[in-house]
């Protein structure tokens, strides 16, 4: 299984961790932190958070689910962190976001 399968398999997952894919592909964390920056150009935490980010924003844009609901699918656990990664990466808060991208859709 490749590094990204088990990311987006576990996406949900709030112990998604280095140590965590590290042991489900069994190799070391040494490694797996330099093939994944070289494939991303990320570190893994860096990755792993964009990567849920992106989850719950597809989320707010295609279901009606609350963003409580979307903050716990995304492997969130605090809602403090996610609306500050949230408003750091998308300039908006998830609420913001969702009123904007439904605008887009009813035009």
């Amino acid at each position: 299984m490749s590094i990204l399968h088990v990311i987006y398999d576990h996406l949900n997952n709030e112990d998604l961790s280095i140590d965590f894919i590290a042991k489900e592909i069994t190799i070391s964390k040494i490694q797996l932190y330099r093939k994944l920056k070289q494939i991303t150009g990320k570190t893994p935490t860096e990755f792993i958070r964009s990567v849920r980010l992106e989850h719950a924003a597809r989320l707010l844009k295609t279901t009606h689910k609350t963003v409580k609901e979307i903050m716990y699918s995304s492997g969130f656990s605090n809602k403090a962190y996610f609306y500050r990664e949230f408003q750091k990466k998308y300039n908006k808060t998830p609420g913001e976001y969702r009123g904007i991208e439904n605008q887009k859709v009813t035009k």
